[in-house]
């Protein structure tokens, strides 16, 4: 199984669920060409954004394309993400109302934009980029999962509790005949 790293991303929790062996990459077109290569499974989630010097660079629809006739989706489900939180740097600022720069993956922005809708936002490849981002004092705040910030000298403000659709992709050699009438495995229970 390949999935988004490092180590604390929702992709390699998600994983961990269903899979012994996870393997984690620094992007999800990483983890999909590995899996491709491999004969085996990428993990993408449906929110996958990735913004490049704050351009929007991917998604996963357009990754999605981009696998047709090499993978097909094996499964997809809805499950929890990890609780998230918006955790300050108290070295930076001295409260929530104080923020003026946050780290967040782009998938999690809506919760920054309900809040803190004039801060400079630091895009990044994964939530513990984010969290690494403002414990090094790059930013104000970050957006996280809350046993990640735990890891590190910031202070959580408000919680958050979304969930995500979960596009488990494989290779299976099968004719377009085939793949056009094959039914798509259940997803997996929790």
């Amino acid at each position: 199984m390949s999935t988004l790293g490092p180590e604390g991303t929702d992709s390699e929790h998600q994983a961990r669920k269903y899979f012994s062996e996870v393997r984690l990459f620094p992007t999800f077109a990483a983890a999909a060409e590995h899996a491709e290569k491999t004969e085996g499974y990428a993990l993408i989630p449906a929110g996958y954004l990735d913004y490049r010097d704050g351009e929007l660079a991917d998604t996963w629809v357009d990754m999605h394309f981009r696998l047709l006739g090499r993978m097909r989706v094996m499964a997809v489900w809805e499950s929890p993400t990890k609780t998230m939180c918006l955790a300050i740097n108290r070295d930076r600022v001295p409260d929530r109302e104080s923020i003026r720069t946050i780290a967040l993956h782009p998938a999690t922005a809506v919760f920054a934009r309900k809040s803190h809708a004039a801060a400079e936002i630091t895009y990044v490849s994964s939530k513990p980029l984010a969290v690494e981002a403002a414990a090094n004092g790059l930013v104000d705040a970050c957006i996280g999962s809350v046993d990640v910030v735990a890891k590190a000298a910031l202070e959580p403000v408000d919680f958050f509790h979304p969930t995500m659709v979960w596009t488990l992709y494989g290779t299976e050699p099968r004719s377009a005949e085939a793949i056009h009438t094959a039914e798509v495995p259940p997803a997996p229970h929790q």
